[in-house]
């Protein structure tokens, strides 16, 4: 199709401006992530402290505030494992890397045989990857079971988002102290073992608060952009 002159001109320009508002949504949303790592490193480290707040805080082990219980073996790739009509997910990490702070779907179900040979989470748990792609946090928002590529944070003593976030800070930390081989994976005693410092629990909420704020401030903004680009 070729229309005159002046439509041409009036289509371009109407498409150069969603370009240009586009544009302005990613660099609203890139400043606005960077904002949030930055607020992420002063809250948890101590460095700025929310208004009425005051206090040491603790040095404890993740392994002092938690449970941490890994998955069970995979199960073989066979249809008597799972059940595409059930209600128990089976989480893999493709279904983490489409989430962001909840999971709630995955593209598999186990059978009541699969569920039987899995660890059984329950809806509103924490868990993390601890293969492949390490370190990403995730809370439940369905039943699922996990396999031995991920740990759940069970009779937790802390925040449970505190405590999200605060993995969240330090995912791009695992790698560093993660074993290699055909895939890069964590162990539990290292898991365990990882140091955090906490607030007084009024705190910690006040943190989880804050940085659960700026998660729906983004949520907002890139829902936008989606919009837009469609």
């Amino acid at each position: 199709p070729f229309p005159e002159p002046c439509e041409q001109e009036a289509i371009a320009i109407a498409l150069k401006d969603v370009d240009a508002l586009i544009a302005g949504l990613e660099q609203l949303i890139g400043k606005k992530r960077d904002i949030k790592q930055a607020a992420m490193q002063q809250l948890f480290t101590g460095q700025t402290r929310l208004p009425g707040f005051s206090g040491d805080w603790d040095q404890r082990r993740l392994g002092d505030l938690a449970k941490i219980q890994r998955g069970a073996s995979r199960p073989i790739d066979s249809p008597i494992w799972f059940d595409d009509s059930a209600v128990v997910g089976w989480v893999r990490i493709s279904d983490l890397t489409r989430s962001g702070m909840y999971l709630t779907e995955t593209v598999q179900r186990l059978s009541e045989l699969g569920i039987a040979h899995s660890r059984p989470v329950s809806s509103g748990s924490l868990i993390m990857s601890i293969c492949a792609t390490v370190g990403r946090p995730v809370i439940t928002k369905i039943d699922v079971c996990i396999h031995d590529g991920f740990v759940v944070f069970d009779s937790l003593q802390v925040n449970k988002y505190f405590l999200f976030y605060f993995l969240k800070w330090i995912e791009p930390h695992w790698s560093r102290h993660g074993q290699t081989g055909s895939q890069m994976n964590l162990n539990t005693a290292l898991i365990n073992g990882t140091e955090i410092q906490v607030p007084a629990i009024e705190e910690q909420n006040a943190i989880a608060t804050i940085l659960s704020d700026m998660d729906t401030d983004l949520s907002a903004l890139e829902a936008r952009l989606a919009k837009t680009q469609t």
